[in-house]
C-alpha cells in the first residue's frame, strides 16, 4: 500500500531529485561510511541511503541489503518521503500499511523500519536515511534524535555535489555566455554593416544603371549584361524581349530559350499569373502601374521548378515598337534564410538569457539599456515589463560585500565595464525587502569586428546558498564530533597499517590511555597478548573487506565487562579495504537481565506446567509463544511441537472459529471471556477461557490464553436454570420462564412489525375431575393435555402452563384473524379423543381464548387483558369453545 502524493508535487519533486545527478551512480565512500555508522549505532543490520525515484526506489548506498533497487509500490521509504517526517515501524506485522509487502512477508522479512526523509536544496523530500531490522523493536527518542543527525550529514553530502556543480556550471556558462554574447553581437553587427553598405552600393548601381539606360540603348546594353541583377524587358504582350547573362544564371534559362516566350509562364508562379496579367491590362488601359518604379519581393520560378524570392524594381519606357516594361531582379533568397536564421538565433539567445538563473544586463556605446534578463529583474524586484535605464540601480541597496558599506552608482560592475575595465567575480550584497543577499558579477565592454565600441554586458550569479551550504558543512563537522562524543558507544578508526586515526574518549577510556598517546601508534600495542589473540582474527577478517562483529568480555578499570564489538571494513572508491571502523557498545546489563530473565522464566515454567490450567500466550499473527504442559493431558500435544506454529495450523479451522473474534477484541486491548464445549475421545469438557491482552504502551503485543474446566459447574447451573423456568410435571415452560418468552416475542414482533397472538386455555370442569379421579388423574390429565397442546400447535410456538388447568400458548407471525381462528378449531378437535386416565376413558375439553394484534405496540398486559377476556367469553358461551378478540 502506498501513500499518495499530489502527481504535480511528485513531478516537481523527482525532477529535483534527477537534477542531483546521483541516480545510477557508483557507490560512493562519503554516502557508505554514513550508512555504516547509522548501522552500528542503532544496532541494526540494514542501513540504506534511498533515493524515491518515479516508480522504484533506489539505494545510493546500503548495508546489509543485497539488492540495489525495488518498485515504489514496495517502499517503506515512499511513505517516510510522502509524510516529510520521521517515520517509525515498531512491527511492521502490526501496521496495516505494511503487513502484507512483500519485503515484510518474504526475504529480507523486515519487521522494524525506521526512516529519516531528506531533501534536495529546494525543500523538495527526495529519499531517506533508513534503518531495518528483521525483529520488531521499540525506538527511543535518543535513537529518533540520532537518525535525524545522521540523516543530515547525508542530505549535506546528497547536495555538495550539486551547489558546486551549480556554481561551476555557473561560472562556465558565465564565461562562455560572456565570449558568445561578444562574438554574437560583433558578428551581428558586422553582417548589419555589411548589409547596409551592401544596399547602399546596389541603390548606388542600380540608379546608375536607370540613368545610363536613359541616355544610351549600347551603353544600356553594356550595362546591362554586366548586371549581377538579372534583367527581364516585355512587350505590352507580356512576352520577354530581352534577357541579360544574370537573368540566364538566376533562372536557369539562356536568353535563346526565352526569347519570345510569356514571361507569366516562364517565372510566375501558377498563383500569380492572374494578378500579372490584370497589372498589365490596367497599366495599358489607364496608364497607372502599382508596382512601377517601387522595389518590391515576390517569388519566382526557376526552370528546374524551384520557387525563389527575388526583389524587382521595374519600369515602363517607351519605344518606336511601343511600350516595353523593364525590370531588375535579384535572387534575395539566401540573404532571406540568412536574415531568419539570424532572428532564430537572436530568439535562441533571448530564450537562452530568460531561462538561465544569471542575471545578465547589457548597454550600447551610449549607454542605452538593450538587454535586462528575466533573473536581474527578479534579482532587483523589477517588473517583467519595466524600462530598465542605468539608473536603474537607485531602486535597490547595493553594498559592497561586507553587506554594509553602500556601493555607489560609479562602483556598480556595469559602470565599471562600461569605462573600459574588466569585472571578473566582483563580490556585492544587493538587500531588498528586508532581506540580503550575496552575488558575484563580471563583465566587460563590447567591442564589434573592427575594435570600435559597442556597449557593456554584466552577469551576476546569487551565491546565498553557496555561502549557507559551507557554513552548514562547518556545523555538520562539529555535529559528528558532538555525536560520537555522546553515543554510549566505543568508537575507532584503524587505517590500512594498522594504526588508530580516530577515538572517542569512550575509546580511549576503555583502553585506560589518553587519546593523544593512542593516535597514530598500532592497535595492537592497546592490547595484551591475550586480550589481542581475542580479537586479532576479527581485525584480520575487517582489514580484508568482511564485517565482523563478535561479544567478548575486558577488564576495564578494575571491573569485568561484556561487550558487543563490530569492525566495518573502510571501502575506498574501488571498493577496496582502507582499514576499518570499530564500534563497541558495553552489554554487561544486558548479560545480566538474560540471566535474570532465563531464570524468571524456569520459575514460571514449573509453575504453570504443574497448575491444572490450559496457559498459552499467542502473539499478533495467532503464533504460540508458550504453551504449559496440560496442552498434553487435555490436547495430547507437547508444547514444544506448538511454538512457532499457528492455533489454526495445530488445531484446525474449526477450532478457531468460535474463539477467532475474541482473541481480536483482545488485540483491541480489552480482556474477555467464553464458555466452550469441547469434545475428544475421552470425555467432553466445557471450558471457560479468558483472554489477556499483552500491553506494552498503547501498543497490543499478544495475548495470555487461560482455558479452565469448568464442566461441573456448568452443568450444574444448567440444571438450576432448567429447574427454574420448567414446570414440574409437564414439562411445559413455566409462569416464570412465560414472562421472559413473552416479552422477547413482542420485541421480535416490534422489529419485525409482523402480528402475533396469545392463547389462554383452561381445561373444563377440572374440579370435577380432580375429585373424581383424585389428584393422580388430575396430574395424568394435565401431562396427556400438555402433550395434546404441543402435537396442536406449531414448533415455533411457545407452550406454557401457568398453574393449576391454566395454561398459555405464544403465537408469533399469525398474519390474521382468520389464521387465529383455524389455530382455536385445532386446538379444539386436539381434545376429541378420550383421555386414557388410569385405564378409563375421559372425555377431556378445554375453553380457549385467543388475543389477535396487528400492530406492535402492544404490551404483555394488554395481550393477557384481551385473552383473557376472549376465554371467558368462551366460557360462557358453554365451554369447549374458542374466541378471538382482536387488540384495538
Amino acid at each position: 500500500m502506498q501513500t499518495v502524493i499530489d502527481d504535480v508535487d511528485d513531478a516537481a519533486r523527482v525532477r529535483a531529485l534527477e537534477a542531483l545527478a546521483l541516480l545510477d551512480t557508483p557507490a560512493e565512500e562519503r554516502f557508505d561510511r554514513l550508512t555504516r555508522l547509522a548501522s552500528a549505532a542503532l544496532n541494526t543490520p540494514i542501513a540504506l541511503v534511498s533515493l524515491v525515484d518515479l516508480g522504484r526506489q533506489w539505494f545510493k548506498s546500503r548495508v546489509g541489503l543485497a539488492v540495489a533497487e525495488t518498485p515504489r509500490s514496495m517502499a517503506f521509504c515512499s511513505h517516510a518521503v510522502a509524510g516529510r517526517e520521521l517515520l517509525v515501524v515498531p512491527d511492521t506485522l502490526r501496521d496495516a500499511r505494511f503487513s502484507t509487502n512483500p519485503l515484510v512477508t518474504q526475504a529480507p522479512k523486515v519487521r522494524f523500519y525506521a526512516g529519516q526523509p531528506i531533501f534536495s536544496l529546494d525543500g523538495h523530500a527526495v529519499g531517506t536515511l533508513c534503518v531495518l531490522d528483521t525483529v520488531p523493536r521499540a525506538f527511543s527518542a535518543a535513537e529518533s534524535l540520532l537518525l535525524r543527525d545522521l540523516a543530515s550529514l547525508v542530505e549535506s553530502e546528497l547536495n555538495k555535489n550539486a551547489l558546486v556543480s551549480a556554481r561551476q556550471a555557473a561560472e562556465q556558462a558565465l564565461q562562455q555566455f560572456n565570449a558568445e554574447l561578444e562574438a554574437r553581437i560583433g558578428a551581428r553587427t558586422a553582417s548589419l554593416q555589411e548589409s547596409n553598405r551592401a544596399l547602399t552600393r546596389e541603390v548606388a548601381q542600380r540608379k546608375d544603371i536607370e540613368d545610363t539606360l536613359r541616355q544610351s540603348e549600347a551603353r544600356n546594353r553594356t550595362i546591362i549584361e554586366s548586371s549581377l541583377s538579372a534583367f527581364v524587358s516585355i512587350d505590352t504582350r507580356g512576352c520577354i524581349v530581352d534577357w541579360n547573362a544574370a537573368a540566364e544564371h538566376t533562372f536557369g534559362w539562356t536568353r535563346a530559350d526565352v526569347l519570345g516566350l510569356d514571361l507569366a509562364t516562364t517565372i510566375i508562379p501558377q498563383r500569380f499569373r492572374a494578378a500579372h496579367h490584370d497589372g498589365m491590362a490596367r497599366y495599358l488601359s489607364s496608364g497607372v502601374g502599382r508596382v512601377l518604379n517601387q522595389r518590391i519581393e515576390l517569388p519566382a520560378c526557376k526552370k528546374s521548378g524551384e520557387e525563389i524570392t527575388v526583389e524587382m524594381a521595374i519600369s515602363a519606357f517607351p519605344t518606336a515598337e511601343g511600350v516595353l516594361f523593364g525590370a531588375f531582379l535579384h535572387d534575395i533568397s539566401a540573404r532571406l534564410d540568412a536574415q531568419g536564421a539570424l532572428q532564430e538565433q537572436q530568439k535562441q539567445l533571448d530564450a537562452v538569457l530568460d531561462t538561465i538563473d544569471v542575471g545578465v544586463v547589457a548597454c550600447t556605446a551610449d549607454g542605452r539599456i538593450n538587454l535586462f534578463n528575466h533573473a536581474m529583474r527578479d534579482i532587483h524586484g523589477l517588473a517583467h515589463d519595466h524600462a530598465a535605464t542605468l539608473a536603474w540601480a537607485v531602486h535597490d541597496d547595493m553594498f559592497r560585500a561586507d553587506g554594509v558599506t553602500p556601493l555607489a552608482p560609479g562602483e556598480t560592475p556595469l559602470h565599471r565595464s562600461f569605462h573600459g575595465e574588466v569585472v571578473q567575480d566582483y563580490p556585492l550584497v544587493i538587500a531588498r525587502d528586508g532581506y540580503k543577499r550575496s552575488f558575484l558579477a563580471s563583465g566587460r565592454r563590447l567591442l564589434d569586428a573592427e575594435g570600435a565600441r559597442i556597449g557593456a554586458v554584466v552577469a551576476m550569479k546569487d551565491v546565498t546558498d553557496l555561502a549557507l551550504v559551507q557554513h552548514e558543512l562547518k556545523l555538520n563537522e562539529q555535529r559528528l564530533l558532538a555525536i560520537t562524543e555522546n553515543l554510549p558507544t566505543l568508537i575507532g578508526q584503524i587505517d590500512r597499517s594498522g594504526v588508530f586515526v580516530f577515538l572517542n574518549s569512550r575509546a580511549a577510556r576503555f583502553f585506560g590511555m589518553p587519546r593523544e598517546q593512542l593516535l597514530g601508534q598500532p592497535v595492537r600495542m592497546a592490547y595484551s597478548d591475550a586480550e589481542f589473540a581475542k580479537v586479532g582474527p576479527h581485525i584480520e577478517t575487517a582489514m580484508g573487506g568482511t564485517r565482523a562483529s563478535f561479544e567478548g568480555d575486558m577488564t576495564v578499570e578494575g571491573r569485568l565487562l561484556s561487550y558487543y564489538a563490530s569492525y566495518i571494513p573502510n571501502l575506498d572508491a574501488d571498493g577496496k579495504p582502507n582499514g576499518f571502523f570499530a564500534m563497541a557498545f558495553d552489554i554487561s546489563e544486558r548479560k545480566a537481565s538474560e540471566i535474570r530473565q532465563r531464570d524468571s522464566e524456569e520459575r514460571l515454567r514449573t509453575i504453570t506446567d504443574n497448575l491444572p490450567i490450559l496457559i498459552s500466550y499467542i502473539d499478533r499473527d495467532t503464533r504460540f509463544q508458550f504453551a504449559n504442559a496440560m496442552h498434553t493431558q487435555w490436547y495430547g500435544v507437547c508444547p514444544a511441537e506448538l511454538i512457532g506454529k499457528t492455533v489454526e495450523e495445530v488445531f484446525g479451522r474449526e477450532f478457531c472459529a468460535p474463539r477467532e473474534a475474541y482473541f481480536y477484541r483482545c488485540l483491541e486491548g480489552e480482556t474477555v471471556q467464553l464458555d466452550i464445549a469441547i469434545a475428544n475421545e475421552t470425555h467432553n469438557r466445557v471450558l471457560n477461557i479468558l483472554f489477556i491482552p499483552h500491553k506494552r504502551g498503547d501498543a497490543v503485543l499478544g495475548a495470555y490464553v487461560l482455558s479452565t474446566d469448568v464442566t461441573a459447574t456448568w452443568q450444574h447451573e444448567h440444571q438450576l436454570t432448567e429447574l427454574a423456568n420448567t414446570d414440574a410435571l409437564t414439562g411445559l415452560h413455566n409462569r416464570r420462564h412465560y414472562e421472559v418468552l413473552l416479552a422477547a416475542a413482542i420485541e421480535r414482533a416490534g422489529r419485525s412489525k409482523r402480528p402475533m397472538a396469545l392463547v389462554y386455555l383452561d381445561i373444563d370442569h377440572f374440579k370435577t375431575i380432580n375429585d373424581t379421579l383424585g389428584h393422580a388423574g388430575g396430574d395424568e390429565v394435565l401431562k396427556q393435555f400438555s402433550r395434546r397442546l404441543n402435537g396442536a400447535v406449531r414448533k415455533t410456538d411457545t407452550v406454557c402452563r401457568l398453574a393449576g388447568d391454566e395454561f398459555t400458548i405464544i403465537l408469533e407471525n399469525v398474519d390474521s384473524v382468520a389464521e387465529c381462528e383455524t389455530i382455536g378449531q385445532k386446538l379444539v378437535a386436539s381434545m376429541t379423543l378420550a383421555f386414557d386416565i388410569l385405564g378409563h376413558p375421559w372425555n377431556v375439553s378445554a375453553s380457549i381464548g385467543i388475543a389477535w394484534c396487528a400492530h406492535q405496540a402492544a404490551t404483555a398486559q394488554v395481550l393477557a387483558t384481551h385473552a383473557d377476556t376472549a376465554l371467558y367469553s368462551a366460557k360462557h358461551a358453554g365451554k369447549n369453545q374458542y374466541r378471538v378478540a382482536g387488540v384495538p
